[in-house]
């Protein structure tokens, strides 16, 4: 059984970031995209709440937690969805991440991905927001437990700390997880970590 979890990130100061930091990476021929930065932070936030990076079986008598994070990402291509993921995030940089994000991007639209690239994922990250979206109930790619949808960063007003209404650049988040391994709770909480 699914169950859904939604939530708001204010971008604005990794939107922020990332522009201080593109032009360097431009200079050594690396698109910098925002998927490091949530590949990076999630495996970070995936140290504290490894049930999160677990995998249960058919029959839901074990649970298996999983040294490493092979994250994947939904790539919308020619053949329709794909879900390549990149292996062993925990161990890699944010310059890697981008290089290998790169690099499995374009093989999968143009066809070109190896079948190990296709499996050994630990968790999904997708990117409804690259083509509109701004919430969705997606269907966890099993074994996962666990998958959550990036939707489009919009300038919306918010109230600062000062109660002054400014313009801030705000992603809705959706989550499913796999009821019989994880509660609202533990997503919840693993949420505001990775925020």
């Amino acid at each position: 059984p699914h169950f859904t979890y939604c939530d708001e990130i204010d971008m604005t100061n990794l939107v922020a970031i990332r522009k201080q930091m593109k032009q360097n990476f431009a200079e050594r021929d690396i698109k910098l995209t925002m998927m490091p930065f949530f590949m990076k932070a999630m495996s970070l936030a995936l140290k504290q709440f490894p049930v999160i990076n677990s995998r249960v079986n058919d029959d839901c008598t074990e649970l298996s937690y999983l040294p490493f994070h092979n994250i994947g990402m939904a790539v919308d291509s020619k053949v329709g969805l794909l879900v390549p993921n990149v292996k062993n995030v925990e161990q890699k940089s944010l310059e890697q991440l981008a290089v290998e994000l790169n690099g499995i991007t374009d093989a999968a639209r143009s066809g070109r991905l190896a079948p190990d690239q296709l499996k050994g994922g630990t968790i999904t990250i997708s990117n409804i927001g690259a083509i509109g979206g701004t919430v969705a109930t997606q269907i966890i790619n099993k074994p996962e437990v666990a998958i959550v949808a990036l939707g489009k960063v919009q300038q919306i007003p918010r109230f600062n700390a000062e109660g002054e209404v400014e313009a801030r650049s705000i992603m809705q988040v959706s989550w499913s997880g796999d009821h019989r391994v994880l509660d609202g709770g533990t997503i919840a909480r693993f949420c505001n970590l990775w925020k």
